[in-house]
Protein backbone atom coordinates (compact mmCIF):
# COMPACT_ATOMS: atom_id res chain seq x y z
CA UNK A 1 0.00 0.00 0.00
CA UNK A 2 0.88 3.17 -1.08
CA UNK A 3 1.54 6.54 1.22
CA UNK A 4 2.04 10.60 0.20
CA UNK A 5 4.92 12.61 1.98
CA UNK A 6 2.16 13.68 4.52
CA UNK A 7 1.99 9.78 5.53
CA UNK A 8 5.01 8.80 4.97
CA UNK A 9 6.88 11.50 7.06
CA UNK A 10 7.97 10.89 10.38
CA UNK A 11 10.01 12.54 12.81
CA UNK A 12 12.47 10.48 15.21
CA UNK A 13 10.22 9.13 17.26
CA UNK A 14 8.15 7.59 14.47
CA UNK A 15 5.35 9.95 14.77
CA UNK A 16 4.07 11.67 11.80
CA UNK A 17 4.66 15.35 10.93
CA UNK A 18 1.60 16.96 9.62
CA UNK A 19 0.87 18.25 12.93
CA UNK A 20 4.08 19.94 13.56
CA UNK A 21 3.86 21.46 9.87
CA UNK A 22 0.81 23.05 10.95
CA UNK A 23 2.27 24.57 13.52
CA UNK A 24 5.11 26.26 11.49
CA UNK A 25 2.70 27.68 9.45
CA UNK A 26 0.42 29.29 12.51
CA UNK A 27 3.73 30.47 14.11
CA UNK A 28 4.90 32.47 10.59
CA UNK A 29 1.03 33.74 10.31
CA UNK A 30 1.27 35.38 13.90
CA UNK A 31 4.81 36.76 13.14
CA UNK A 32 3.68 38.65 10.24
CA UNK A 33 0.19 39.78 12.24
CA UNK A 34 2.35 41.36 14.12
CA UNK A 35 4.73 43.35 11.88
CA UNK A 36 4.38 47.34 11.13
CA UNK A 37 1.77 47.71 8.21
CA UNK A 38 3.26 49.74 5.05
CA UNK A 39 2.25 53.25 5.77
CA UNK A 40 -0.66 54.77 3.46
CA UNK A 41 0.50 56.54 0.09
CA UNK A 42 0.77 60.06 1.01
CA UNK A 43 -2.46 62.34 0.04
CA UNK A 44 -2.46 64.21 -3.47
CA UNK A 45 -1.09 67.42 -3.79
CA UNK A 46 -3.72 70.11 -3.05
CA UNK A 47 -5.43 71.77 -6.49
CA UNK A 48 -3.68 74.78 -7.31
CA UNK A 49 -5.76 78.34 -7.26
CA UNK A 50 -8.71 78.88 -9.91
CA UNK A 51 -6.77 81.48 -11.70
CA UNK A 52 -8.53 84.96 -12.12
CA UNK A 53 -9.45 85.75 -15.79
CA UNK A 54 -9.33 89.62 -16.04
CA UNK A 55 -12.28 91.11 -18.18
CA UNK A 56 -11.38 93.84 -20.94
CA UNK A 57 -12.41 97.39 -20.04
CA UNK A 58 -15.69 97.60 -21.13
CA UNK A 59 -16.47 99.21 -24.79
CA UNK A 60 -18.28 102.38 -25.69
CA UNK A 61 -21.12 101.55 -28.03
CA UNK A 62 -20.88 102.34 -31.57
CA UNK A 63 -17.19 102.96 -31.67
CA UNK A 64 -17.66 106.23 -29.59
CA UNK A 65 -14.93 108.04 -27.91
CA UNK A 66 -13.46 106.41 -24.26
CA UNK A 67 -14.55 109.95 -23.30
CA UNK A 68 -17.61 111.79 -24.18
CA UNK A 69 -20.08 114.07 -22.63
CA UNK A 70 -23.56 113.00 -22.57
CA UNK A 71 -26.35 115.50 -22.40
CA UNK A 72 -27.83 115.47 -18.57
CA UNK A 73 -31.73 115.48 -17.90
CA UNK A 74 -34.36 117.44 -16.88
CA UNK A 75 -36.35 117.39 -13.84
CA UNK A 76 -38.83 115.28 -15.95
CA UNK A 77 -36.47 113.15 -17.24
CA UNK A 78 -35.84 114.47 -20.59
CA UNK A 79 -32.76 114.75 -22.19
CA UNK A 80 -31.63 118.43 -22.44
CA UNK A 81 -30.39 118.74 -25.69
CA UNK A 82 -30.70 121.16 -28.86
CA UNK A 83 -34.11 119.41 -29.08
CA UNK A 84 -35.12 120.02 -26.14
CA UNK A 85 -38.10 122.92 -25.45
CA UNK A 86 -38.71 123.17 -29.16
CA UNK A 87 -42.14 125.03 -30.83
CA UNK A 88 -43.96 123.10 -33.34
CA UNK A 89 -42.85 125.32 -36.07
CA UNK A 90 -39.16 123.66 -34.91
CA UNK A 91 -40.01 120.55 -34.80
CA UNK A 92 -40.70 120.79 -38.42
CA UNK A 93 -37.81 122.68 -38.79
CA UNK A 94 -35.78 120.34 -36.54
CA UNK A 95 -37.47 117.45 -38.59
CA UNK A 96 -36.56 118.51 -42.20
CA UNK A 97 -32.71 119.32 -40.57
CA UNK A 98 -32.51 115.55 -39.63
CA UNK A 99 -34.16 113.97 -42.73
CA UNK A 100 -31.06 116.52 -44.55
CA UNK A 101 -28.10 114.74 -42.61
CA UNK A 102 -29.66 111.73 -43.26
CA UNK A 103 -29.82 111.86 -46.57
CA UNK A 104 -26.04 113.04 -46.80
CA UNK A 105 -24.41 110.92 -44.77
CA UNK A 106 -26.86 107.28 -44.67
CA UNK A 107 -24.93 106.83 -48.31
CA UNK A 108 -24.52 102.70 -48.17
CA UNK A 109 -27.03 101.73 -51.70
CA UNK A 110 -29.41 100.48 -49.62
CA UNK A 111 -30.59 103.86 -48.22
CA UNK A 112 -30.89 105.44 -51.51
CA UNK A 113 -34.97 105.89 -50.75
CA UNK A 114 -33.61 108.34 -47.89
CA UNK A 115 -32.48 111.18 -50.61
CA UNK A 116 -35.39 110.52 -52.93
CA UNK A 117 -37.81 111.14 -50.08
CA UNK A 118 -36.21 113.64 -48.65
CA UNK A 119 -36.31 115.28 -52.03
CA UNK A 120 -39.52 114.63 -52.89
CA UNK A 121 -40.94 116.31 -49.48
CA UNK A 122 -38.68 119.60 -49.95
CA UNK A 123 -39.72 120.00 -53.53
CA UNK A 124 -43.75 119.11 -53.21
CA UNK A 125 -43.67 121.06 -50.04
CA UNK A 126 -41.63 124.11 -50.53
CA UNK A 127 -44.62 126.75 -50.17
CA UNK A 128 -45.49 125.20 -46.76
CA UNK A 129 -42.08 124.60 -45.24
CA UNK A 130 -41.03 128.42 -46.28
CA UNK A 131 -44.34 129.53 -44.28
CA UNK A 132 -42.67 127.77 -41.41
CA UNK A 133 -39.49 128.70 -41.89
CA UNK A 134 -40.48 132.97 -42.28
CA UNK A 135 -42.47 132.10 -38.58
CA UNK A 136 -39.19 130.87 -37.44
CA UNK A 137 -37.17 133.80 -38.78
CA UNK A 138 -39.39 136.38 -37.18
CA UNK A 139 -39.43 134.82 -34.04
CA UNK A 140 -35.70 135.30 -33.70
CA UNK A 141 -35.59 138.51 -35.17
CA UNK A 142 -37.62 139.28 -32.54
CA UNK A 143 -35.72 137.36 -29.58
CA UNK A 144 -32.18 139.17 -30.44
CA UNK A 145 -33.31 142.54 -31.39
CA UNK A 146 -32.75 142.40 -34.99
CA UNK A 147 -32.65 141.06 -38.26
CA UNK A 148 -29.05 140.21 -38.72
CA UNK A 149 -28.55 139.03 -34.57
CA UNK A 150 -31.63 137.10 -35.55
CA UNK A 151 -29.89 135.16 -38.52
CA UNK A 152 -26.94 134.60 -36.43
CA UNK A 153 -28.23 133.38 -33.71
CA UNK A 154 -30.60 131.07 -36.06
CA UNK A 155 -27.30 129.54 -37.89
CA UNK A 156 -25.60 129.30 -34.64
CA UNK A 157 -28.51 126.88 -33.35
CA UNK A 158 -28.95 125.15 -36.32
CA UNK A 159 -25.70 124.40 -36.64
CA UNK A 160 -25.78 122.76 -32.93
CA UNK A 161 -28.48 120.87 -34.79
CA UNK A 162 -26.97 119.86 -37.86
CA UNK A 163 -23.42 118.13 -35.85
CA UNK A 164 -26.31 116.65 -33.25
CA UNK A 165 -27.96 114.53 -35.80
CA UNK A 166 -24.71 114.11 -37.83
CA UNK A 167 -23.31 111.95 -34.57
CA UNK A 168 -21.39 109.04 -36.03
CA UNK A 169 -21.76 106.44 -32.59
CA UNK A 170 -25.81 106.41 -33.57
CA UNK A 171 -25.56 106.14 -37.70
CA UNK A 172 -26.45 102.93 -37.89
CA UNK A 173 -29.85 103.43 -36.02
CA UNK A 174 -30.70 107.06 -37.61
CA UNK A 175 -30.15 105.52 -41.01
CA UNK A 176 -32.18 102.77 -40.45
CA UNK A 177 -34.88 104.89 -38.98
CA UNK A 178 -34.44 107.62 -41.55
CA UNK A 179 -35.17 104.51 -43.93
CA UNK A 180 -38.06 103.80 -42.40
CA UNK A 181 -39.96 107.14 -42.96
CA UNK A 182 -38.64 107.62 -46.32
CA UNK A 183 -40.00 104.39 -47.10
CA UNK A 184 -43.36 105.51 -45.69
CA UNK A 185 -43.32 108.73 -48.03
CA UNK A 186 -42.35 107.38 -50.83
CA UNK A 187 -45.68 104.49 -50.76
CA UNK A 188 -47.87 107.54 -49.65
CA UNK A 189 -46.61 111.03 -49.86
CA UNK A 190 -47.67 112.85 -47.20
CA UNK A 191 -50.08 115.94 -47.93
CA UNK A 192 -49.58 117.21 -44.87
CA UNK A 193 -46.17 117.81 -44.33
CA UNK A 194 -46.08 119.72 -41.30
CA UNK A 195 -48.38 116.67 -39.38
CA UNK A 196 -45.95 114.71 -41.00
CA UNK A 197 -42.93 116.01 -39.28
CA UNK A 198 -43.97 116.27 -35.80
CA UNK A 199 -45.52 112.66 -36.26
CA UNK A 200 -42.30 111.07 -37.44
CA UNK A 201 -39.73 113.21 -35.08
CA UNK A 202 -39.71 110.79 -32.26
CA UNK A 203 -38.93 108.35 -34.41
CA UNK A 204 -35.39 110.39 -35.83
CA UNK A 205 -34.60 111.22 -32.22
CA UNK A 206 -34.70 107.63 -30.62
CA UNK A 207 -31.57 106.33 -31.77
CA UNK A 208 -29.29 109.00 -30.09
CA UNK A 209 -31.60 108.31 -26.86
CA UNK A 210 -30.84 104.96 -27.24
CA UNK A 211 -26.99 105.74 -27.72
CA UNK A 212 -26.76 107.99 -24.48
CA UNK A 213 -28.58 105.24 -22.70
CA UNK A 214 -26.11 102.37 -23.71
CA UNK A 215 -23.30 104.86 -23.23
CA UNK A 216 -23.87 106.02 -20.04
CA UNK A 217 -24.19 102.13 -19.24
CA UNK A 218 -20.68 101.98 -20.35
CA UNK A 219 -19.88 104.41 -18.45
CA UNK A 220 -21.07 103.12 -15.07
CA UNK A 221 -19.02 99.76 -16.09
CA UNK A 222 -16.12 100.97 -17.15
CA UNK A 223 -15.72 103.21 -13.97
CA UNK A 224 -16.68 99.94 -12.24
CA UNK A 225 -13.28 97.85 -13.47
CA UNK A 226 -11.04 101.37 -13.59
CA UNK A 227 -11.92 101.17 -9.34
CA UNK A 228 -10.96 97.32 -9.13
CA UNK A 229 -8.79 96.95 -11.98
CA UNK A 230 -7.36 100.12 -13.10
CA UNK A 231 -4.12 100.59 -10.56
CA UNK A 232 -2.50 97.11 -12.26
CA UNK A 233 -3.86 96.04 -15.34
CA UNK A 234 -4.95 99.55 -16.76
CA UNK A 235 -2.17 100.73 -18.65
CA UNK A 236 -2.74 97.96 -20.93
CA UNK A 237 -6.15 99.31 -21.79
CA UNK A 238 -6.44 101.96 -24.55
CA UNK A 239 -9.82 103.45 -22.66
CA UNK A 240 -8.40 103.79 -18.92
CA UNK A 241 -5.75 105.15 -20.93
CA UNK A 242 -7.57 107.88 -22.89
CA UNK A 243 -9.51 108.86 -19.28
CA UNK A 244 -6.45 109.24 -17.27
CA UNK A 245 -5.25 111.73 -20.39
CA UNK A 246 -8.75 114.00 -20.19
CA UNK A 247 -8.41 113.25 -16.28
CA UNK A 248 -5.36 114.40 -15.49
CA UNK A 249 -4.35 116.75 -18.43
CA UNK A 250 -7.48 118.23 -19.56
CA UNK A 251 -8.05 116.65 -22.69
CA UNK A 252 -11.10 117.98 -24.18
CA UNK A 253 -14.14 116.14 -24.26
CA UNK A 254 -16.30 115.94 -26.86
CA UNK A 255 -20.29 116.16 -27.37
CA UNK A 256 -23.18 115.98 -29.85
CA UNK A 257 -23.53 119.19 -30.47
CA UNK A 258 -19.94 120.22 -31.42
CA UNK A 259 -17.25 118.14 -33.50
CA UNK A 260 -19.19 114.72 -34.60
CA UNK A 261 -15.94 113.68 -36.30
CA UNK A 262 -14.07 113.39 -32.64
CA UNK A 263 -16.60 111.58 -31.00
CA UNK A 264 -15.15 108.10 -32.19
CA UNK A 265 -12.38 106.49 -30.24
CA UNK A 266 -10.38 106.78 -33.69
CA UNK A 267 -11.63 109.96 -34.61
CA UNK A 268 -12.45 110.73 -38.62
CA UNK A 269 -12.23 113.54 -40.63
CA UNK A 270 -15.09 115.06 -41.86
CA UNK A 271 -15.58 114.76 -45.51
CA UNK A 272 -17.20 118.55 -45.93
CA UNK A 273 -20.17 120.37 -45.34
CA UNK A 274 -23.21 121.56 -47.25
CA UNK A 275 -24.58 125.13 -46.51
CA UNK A 276 -28.33 124.97 -45.81
CA UNK A 277 -29.77 127.31 -48.44
CA UNK A 278 -32.68 128.08 -45.90
CA UNK A 279 -30.46 129.18 -42.99
CA UNK A 280 -26.79 129.77 -44.14
CA UNK A 281 -25.78 126.39 -41.66
CA UNK A 282 -23.00 123.89 -42.67
CA UNK A 283 -24.49 120.39 -42.55
CA UNK A 284 -21.78 118.36 -41.95
CA UNK A 285 -20.85 115.15 -43.78
CA UNK A 286 -19.08 112.53 -41.49
CA UNK A 287 -18.03 109.22 -43.53
CA UNK A 288 -18.10 106.21 -41.47
CA UNK A 289 -18.40 102.65 -41.89
CA UNK A 290 -21.62 101.81 -40.21
CA UNK A 291 -21.05 98.48 -39.15
CA UNK A 292 -17.38 98.34 -38.72
CA UNK A 293 -15.80 99.60 -35.46
CA UNK A 294 -12.47 101.02 -34.94
CA UNK A 295 -11.51 100.25 -31.58
CA UNK A 296 -8.76 98.50 -29.97
CA UNK A 297 -9.67 95.39 -27.95
CA UNK A 298 -6.28 94.29 -26.03
CA UNK A 299 -5.64 91.70 -23.44
CA UNK A 300 -5.58 93.30 -20.04
CA UNK A 301 -1.62 92.52 -19.26
CA UNK A 302 -0.75 93.33 -15.48
CA UNK A 303 2.01 96.34 -14.72
CA UNK A 304 5.09 95.22 -13.38
CA UNK A 305 5.34 96.57 -9.29
CA UNK A 306 7.61 99.43 -9.06
CA UNK A 307 11.45 98.54 -7.82
CA UNK A 308 11.79 100.71 -4.40
CA UNK A 309 14.80 98.67 -3.34
CA UNK A 310 18.11 100.50 -2.81
CA UNK A 311 20.65 99.59 -5.96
Amino acid sequence: MKNDAAQTYQDADGKSAPVRIVAVALAVSLLGACATPAPPPPPPPPAPPPVERIPYRPLPPGGASYVMQMPGKDANGQRITVNAGRSHDETVWHFRSAWNVAALNCTAAQYQPILTAYSSYISDHSSALKRVNDRVEARYRSENGGRRAGILAREEHMTSVYNYFALPPARAGFCRAALDISNRAIAAPPSEPEAFSRANFALLEAPFETFFTDYERYQRLSAEWDAQYGERYGPSQPGWVAVQAARNNGVPVPNAENDPAATLAKPTTAAGAVTDQETGADVPVVPVQENFVSQPVTQPVASEPEDNSPS
